[in-house]
């Protein structure tokens, strides 16, 4: 029999839970462009029994992966809402029904239902992408980032939830600022930055730290996720390293499971209990159908752990900065494809880039001076980036806000960094911001973000020296928390500035167009509070 574990996070564990901030600050114009308005087709739920978990899979000009659980056995399809002709039958996959729908005109919207017609069912909408290397009818590719938003099943010590409400609100500070918009406000993609279901990735923790969350979006738009160490299960620890007790005193060593610990690099590996690897495996891989064949465009991966997907002009690649960043051949290996795939993009106006540790970052416990994977992400893939083009990449794991300078030949550590070595240069001799009025426009330049606080967000917590563990913080912030000199600079315009990031809940949407890339960091209150634009 499995022996009883209470999840706990870390911070948790040491007394160390955060709570909720934010003031709203004055906001830039935004684009028009958006989540289909609650009311609409898409945002109806289903009502009957047994149904969950509905989401939308490898959405291109043509088809769709459509994936739900529960009793029914097909999909019914058409351009019109009572107009559902078009059946296609689900089959059974990894506890998931799933349907392959196909035969589809490109940047066409179709509703759907499931079940029979004679099923007491709700309509959804979606919109197809357009045809590779074409933009929407309406201009815009539409993208929303959530990093680190799995905090709804993050509980404390005492049973509590850690973060009550948090990744609620950055839904609503969005929702909030998307119905300030005109247009259709159609998401088109949601990608995940990892870390969407705490503390150990199981299939329980991702149904209520995402499909319950999360419901109303998912149904019309495609999910593309990438792994982060919360996927990974749990792994032992010696709590003893960071708490003070007489049981530790008595013992010596007391080791937990603990959430996104994990150095494995064996998908097979995943342990949802402490009990050891589970039969099921990785629930992250069986949930999600991501493209492995170049199906979607770019390189064929041969691994849904790393994948890339064409939404139009848009190229999106998802790296394993977790697994495969662990083995020096599966990097290796990983490093091939992504040039492979990168050759294969080459036409395509805008590449974005997503995976879980950044490579910059000065975030509490996250430092990308100190951690491995951190270091190993920047020295292997950045001049990669800027050889092939790449125009931005996101990232979570710090719970906080970070955005770099327009960035090229830098792959060492914090110190090493050099403003006018290394960043875009404006008119004035300073590292150009990138904003709509003086948008970047140079080649094999980017933009490294941090987008770690859509489920929770540090605070300035000063350590103490028995805090450090080989100099890396726990549970308390050091000194250059978010002074990382490769990020923008920010003026102080509340108590969670500081210098080069803000420790504030939110997300981040981008907006394509045929000629223009932009990216806005939205908080809990629906404020924007950064914004580049990238000019081809």
């Amino acid at each position: 029999m499995k022996k009883f574990l209470m999840y706990i996070s870390l911070l948790s564990l040491i007394g160390c839970d955060q709570g909720i901030s934010g003031e709203q600050t004055a906001s830039d114009a935004p684009a028009a462009k958006g989540e289909l308005a609650p009311g609409s087709a898409s945002a109806l739920t289903d009502s009957r029994p047994n149904i969950e978990r509905l989401f939308l899979q490898q959405l291109s000009a043509s088809s769709v992966i459509i994936k739900w659980r529960g009793a029914a056995d097909k999909v019914r399809l058409g351009k019109e809402a009572g107009r559902l002709d078009t059946v296609f039958p689900a089959e059974m996959e990894d506890g998931h029904s799933i349907a392959h729908v196909s035969g589809l005109e490109a940047d066409t919207d179709y509703f759907y239902a499931l079940g029979n017609a004679t099923d007491v069912t709700e309509v959804y909408r979606f919109r197809t992408a357009p045809e590779t290397g074409s933009s929407p009818k309406d201009g815009n590719v539409r993208l929303w980032l959530l990093g680190d938003s799995g905090t709804a099943t993050e509980f404390d010590r005492d049973g509590n939830p850690a973060h009550p409400g948090e990744a609620k609100a950055v839904l609503e500070g969005f929702m909030r600022y998307n119905s300030r918009l005109v247009g259709d406000q159609h998401i088109d993609g949601v990608l995940l930055l990892g870390d969407n279901a705490y503390p150990a990735g199981t299939d329980a923790e991702w149904q209520g730290a995402f499909f319950d969350l999360y419901p109303k979006v998912i149904r019309s738009s495609v999910v593309m996720p990438t792994i982060g160490n919360h996927e990974m299960g749990v792994a032992p620890i010696n709590i003893c390293l960071f708490a003070d007790t007489l049981a530790c005193d008595l013992l010596g060593e007391i080791e937990y499971p603990l959430g996104g610990l994990s150095m494995s690099s064996d998908p097979a590996s995943y342990d949802g209990d402490g009990d050891g690897p589970d039969p099921e495996g990785l629930p992250y891989l069986n949930i999600f159908t991501l493209p492995t064949r170049g199906e979607l465009g770019g390189a064929a991966s041969g691994t849904e752990q790393y994948y890339s997907s064409d939404f139009g002009n848009v190229h999106i690649i998802s790296l394993d900065s977790q697994l495969s960043n662990s083995d020096d051949d599966l990097r290796g290996a990983m490093q091939d494809w992504l040039t492979a795939d990168l050759e294969a993009s080459a036409e395509q106006d805008w590449i974005i880039v997503i995976f879980h540790h950044p490579p910059y970052s000065k975030g509490e416990n996250h430092d990308s001076d100190l951690e491995q994977r951190e270091i190993d992400m920047r020295i292997t893939f950045a001049p990669v980036f800027e050889q092939y083009g790449v125009d931005a990449v996101y990232s979570g794991h710090a719970h906080s806000y970070e955005r770099s300078w327009y960035l090229r030949g830098h792959y060492g550590l914090s110190d090493s960094f050099d403003v006018e070595k290394h960043a875009a240069i404006d008119s004035d001799g300073n590292a150009a911001f990138g904003g709509p009025d003086a948008p970047y426009n140079e080649d094999n330049r980017l933009v490294y973000t941090v987008a770690g606080s859509s489920g929770k967000f540090n605070e300035w917590h000063p350590c103490e020296p028995d805090q450090l563990i080989n100099g890396q913080a726990f549970g308390c912030t050091m000194d250059n928390w978010l002074l990382h000199p490769a990020h923008r600079t920010f003026e102080t315009l509340a108590s969670d500035y500081r210098k080069h990031g803000i420790a504030r809940l939110g997300s981040v949407v981008i907006d394509a167009t045929a000629t223009q890339l932009t990216s806005r960091f939205i908080d809990d209150k629906g404020a924007v509070l950064d914004t580049f634009v990238i000019q081809k």
